[in-house]
């Protein structure tokens, strides 16, 4: 399986998810690592879009991931089982709590969840500390920005 990851330049290959774990995110609290990517470039490109206030200034690069092909190092979550409010903007308790208890229980590498920005696409949360995270490899590095219409001013 291939996961994708957009991040600034010395950040491409980081799969310690500190990053997470010094901001919390939709899928872990504060001090609980976790890495987020997409399963397709473009909804990577797209959760990391709306995240941005601005065009960015510095490097970025989308990384391409080879993850194990191992099902049982996914757990797949289909917004039913999901609990009430995991898509509230922004996020709050419900998806935090669920994530952070899967992040902890070391269960699986992998917990794959419906994107908010787009519910028919997929992301993924890689939990750092599976000791299957080792058996995650970069495929391949590439230059990254955002087309700059996207930062345009619509009126």
């Amino acid at each position: 399986m291939q996961a994708w990851r957009v991040t600034k330049e010395k950040r491409a290959t980081d799969l310690s998810g500190r990053g997470a774990a010094i901001e919390g995110g939709r899928w872990n609290d504060m001090d609980v690592p976790a890495v987020y990517m997409g399963l397709s470039p473009a909804i990577c490109a797209l959760e990391t879009f709306v995240h941005a206030s601005a065009r960015p200034t510095f490097p970025l690069k989308i990384t391409c991931f080879e993850l194990p092909d191992d099902a049982s190092l996914y757990l797949k979550v289909e917004p039913q089982a999901l609990p009430v409010g995991w898509a509230s903007l922004p996020a709050d308790r419900a998806s935090m709590s669920f994530g952070t208890k899967w992040l902890k229980s070391a269960s699986q590498l992998g917990l794959i969840v419906p994107s908010v920005v787009l519910p028919l696409e997929h992301n993924i949360v890689l939990n750092p500390l599976h000791p299957a995270i080792s058996n995650v490899k970069v495929l391949d590095i590439y230059d990254f920005s955002y087309d700059k219409r996207m930062f345009a001013q619509r009126v």
